[in-house]
């Protein structure tokens, strides 16, 4: 069949189940902006609208056939696909559901997709996958072909992700078939299921139930005498639709329902309610809800409620009577008040932000490089305030929040000590043993050194393994759900929210058993975490890089790869539009770039995705084939690969900033020597080095890091001993995000050439 002409831009598919609306006419912008710009004209008769899309603004499809027929055929075609979408069963929609997200991978119709799509895929679901070894071990080794994974295996896999825990919930129905090999619910099991959980009086009649059962599962290989339902299919119908509490014969409003009185209906109060009710926060004077009133009579007209539709009533008018009208909610007058004044509960206070002249993002120049560089500005009747360095784009502030934000389940993840699944099978304890063993060997570790693993034997579960008097010892972490969150703990009378607090209450307090009390001390790291990051290579040379890099024109872009030389990494990236490399050396269980220490290759670059590691540039874009085929361009960028006379050369990394503390006199100290430092009683010592043998180094005075004795003073907060910048935040409206500000009254106002252009 021809599907007509299609008049808004390229669609390369429209998902029935979002479809909204099916309207004829030309009712959309395609056909007004056709209609002005050819000079063909169309049949109004043949032109539909398909409304579609999952947000408030939805899409459109504007599309015309060509006679009548074709026209009624497509209408009457979708309409009733889209009702048959909508009532088809949970089960088949999740299917559909799955095969949509399987095929938009799987472009080419081969039922496959490898372990790193679907790894990229659950993370953008906000699951996450810590490697590639835990979805390989979520799937069955027997049908993997090349390490890709089937429609089935998906289907699979998303059952155990989504039923796993549910699984192993103490439900007591549930409990019966644990000890089943099939694990299957019969038909006589679910009628008594319905009949003694859900008290569904229906389910009396077998052949209702049977009948029920064929309808939900919908296969026809399972249309038997007996049907079933596997563990995650009866979960499944558990939190579907069918089993909905809401009695479907109130679907169909009727009318005459509509004509009691408005306070006989329970009214959603969020959006869209009908009648349409606005709730108007005021906190202004009268003169200005005076012109708030002139505003809404002009806009909403003849539809705005001004007076009781029925003077005579006793009660509340009825939704029929208030059909098209817009009503305003507002707070009771006092009894005999005609109106009430607003008090304002809070003085005008330049603090507050809402009381600016202006605010926004403005350039300023830094005095070093002579970069400009934007920052949030606030100007008020006295002063110009402005904040550290920020972003003037929004948008990507937003994701680096988003990305900064640890989930509070999945807390645990990021932390050195949860080592996830280590092994196959039986594997993970003899590993554990051995890691803690080779470590604490190696380092001298006290007791207490520790890991976490997923538990080999209870799904769902953890396991704490720790080192005590020369030997690994291990211990169950339990786990159920409360409310629908799970929660975790070693004994029952000791519950926590997350693993992440369970392990560092014990690091805080001891772990007690008949034999022995013990706190968890020092975590035992991952080794090797950093081979299943996307970002490292480790075997890739530095021309190979370079290569790569260039074909990535942003500032941010990175990799790591291995070098020749033992024990040796480099940091390869792009910064001020010119490739630069950072070396990286593994010392013992530490890796070092330049003065800065970190554990594992994955903290360093973890840490420098958040600060900057060459001047103003930090980790942002980890480059390898699959990204470079997403956002790399078809020509190399030569022009970033020299700087200089120096080809390919290494830079030195931003050192890490120094946390130094702040000190107050307690005695009077005058120096003996030229090196040290003379201050008086109370006196404030800043950038307060502390070096070993009792003698620190320090600021004060106009003096810079001179000597002094470390018994005569004592530390103090940096805030103690800056009452001037702390009066200085509290009395602004950026708070501790002020960096600093300029009176206005010293202000000369003065233009300058133009120094930078706005694409």
């Amino acid at each position: 069949m021809a599907t007509g002409a299609t008049l808004a831009k390229e669609v390369r598919g429209v998902d029935i189940r979002e479809i909204k609306e099916i309207r004829p006419g030309q009712k959309s912008r395609d056909f007004e902006r056709y209609l002005e710009d050819s000079a063909a004209r169309l049949d109004q008769a043949h032109c539909f609208v398909i409304l579609y899309g999952t947000e408030f603004r939805l899409k459109s499809l504007s599309l015309a056939a060509t006679s009548d027929e074709e026209m009624t055929m497509w209408v009457k075609g979708l309409n009733w696909l889209v009702a048959d979408t909508l009532k088809s069963p949970t089960p088949l929609q999740i299917e559909r559901w799955l095969r949509k997200q399987f095929y938009a991978v799987d472009r080419n119709r081969e039922d496959r997709i490898s372990c790193k799509d679907l790894k990229n895929m659950l993370s953008q679901v906000n699951y996450r996958v810590p490697n590639m070894r835990f979805l390989r071990e979520k799937l069955p080794d027997s049908e993997l072909r090349n390490g890709d994974v089937s429609f089935s295996q998906f289907a699979q896999l998303y059952r155990s992700l989504m039923f796993d825990a549910q699984k192993n919930m103490e439900i007591p129905f549930l409990q019966r078939f644990i000890d089943r090999p099939d694990q299957r619910i019969s038909l006589d099991d679910f009628k008594s299921f319905l009949l003694d959980s859900q008290k569904e009086l229906w389910s009396t009649d077998n052949n209702k139930v049977q009948e029920f059962m064929f309808s939900y599962l919908k296969d026809p290989l399972r249309e038997v005498e007996q049907p079933y339902f596997h563990q995650d299919e009866f979960m499944t119908y558990m939190f579907s639709k069918e089993n909905t509490i809401w009695d479907s014969s109130l679907d169909q409003v009727c009318p005459e329902n509509m004509n009691n009185p408005l306070s006989h209906y329970w009214i959603s109060s969020s959006h869209n309610t009908f009648p349409v009710i606005l709730s108007i926060e005021d906190h202004c004077s009268i003169v200005q809800q005076r012109n708030m009133a002139t505003c809404f009579k002009k806009v909403f007209g003849d539809m705005l409620l001004t007076k009781p539709v029925d003077i005579a009533a006793d009660g509340l008018p009825s939704p029929n009577q208030l059909k098209k009208k817009i009503l305003i909610k507002h707070k009771k007058l006092a009894e005999g008040s005609a109106y009430e004044e607003v008090s304002t509960s809070t003085p005008y206070s330049e603090n507050d932000i809402s009381n600016s002249i202006k605010n926004g993002i403005l350039y300023l120049e830094d005095p070093i490089n002579h970069e400009w560089y934007p920052h949030f500005f606030v100007l008020t009747s006295s002063k110009i305030y402005y904040s550290e360095e920020t972003s003037s784009n929004q948008g990507n502030d937003e994701e680096e929040e988003h990305r900064e934000t640890s989930n509070g389940m999945d807390q645990h993840v990021t932390e050195k000590w949860f080592h996830g699944k280590l092994g196959a099978g039986r594997d993970g304890r003899q590993i554990a043993e051995r890691l803690l063993s080779e470590y604490c060997m190696e380092t001298g570790a006290p007791d207490g050194s520790f890991l976490v693993r997923d538990s080999e034997t209870f799904v769902g579960d953890y396991t704490l393994s720790f080192w005590r008097s020369g030997r690994v010892q291990h211990c169950r972490i339990h786990s159920r759900q409360e409310a629908g969150s799970p929660k975790f703990y070693l004994t029952d009378n000791l519950v926590f929210d997350t693993l992440f607090a369970l392990i560092n209450h014990y690091q805080q307090v001891a772990l007690r058993c008949n034999e022995f009390e013990m706190k968890l001390t020092e975590p035992v790291p991952q080794t090797n975490a950093h081979e299943s990051k996307e970002w490292y290579h480790a075997n890739l040379s530095r021309s190979q890089a370079e290569n790569m890099l260039m074909r990535v024109p942003r500032d941010g872009a990175f990799l790591v790869r291995k070098r020749a030389e033992p024990n040796s990494f480099a940091i390869s990236f792009r910064a001020e539009g010119k490739i630069k490399h950072c070396r990286v050396q593994q010392e013992g269980q530490t890796v070092v770039l330049g003065t800065s220490e970190f554990d594992s290759l994955v903290d360093l670059i973890s840490y420098y995705e958040k600060h900057p590691l060459y001047r103003k540039m930090k980790l942002r874009y980890p480059i390898n084939e699959d990204t470079l085929e997403k956002i790399g361009t078809a020509e190399p960028d030569y022009g970033s690969l020299y700087e200089g006379r120096n080809p390919g050369f290494y830079v030195e990394a931003n050192q890490m900033p120094t946390f130094k503390c702040t000190v107050r006199a307690m005695y009077e100290y005058k120096a003996q020597r030229d090196d040290e430092l003379s201050f008086t009683k109370n006196a404030i010592i800043y950038n307060v080095d502390k070096q070993e043998g009792g003698w620190w180094k320090g600021d004060c005075g106009g003096k810079k890091q001179l000597w002094f004795p470390a018994n005569y003073v004592e530390e103090i907060s940096p805030s103690a001993a800056e009452p001037d910048r702390t009066e200085m935040t509290e009395n602004s409206p950026l708070g501790d995000l002020l960096r600093g500000s300029v009176d206005v009254s010293s202000c000369q106002i003065g233009e300058r050439p133009l120094r930078f252009l706005f694409d």
